[in-house]
């Protein structure tokens, strides 16, 4: 019998962003060498390179997206409840 593999550790905010960012860049620099091949100007290019590595990204990047956003809502919800504990301790000894 098989035993699961543990589930990955979740990436911190920071580092989901910087993935997709990196993941984002790479996209743009590729889309952006395949429309110089073409051999569309380079001006031209840059625009058609950011219009279409944008809307590609929506598609291709949707998990990292989902991964960044998810580890920002957890990251907001334990300073959150950390801040509410903080409170909580200075209004038990304020009393």
């Amino acid at each position: 019998m098989a035993t699961p593999s543990p589930s990955p550790r979740p990436l911190s905010p920071g580092r989901a962003f910087l993935y997709y960012s990196t993941l984002r860049l790479l996209l743009l620099l590729v889309v952006f060498g395949v429309l110089l091949a073409l051999g569309l100007e380079t001006l031209l290019a840059v625009g058609g390179a950011v219009l279409i590595s944008a809307l590609l990204s929506l598609v291709l990047l949707r998990r990292q997206r989902e991964a960044f956003t998810a580890a920002s809502i957890a990251r907001a919800d334990e300073r959150r409840a950390a801040k509410q504990a903080r409170r909580a301790r200075l209004d038990d000894s304020a009393s």
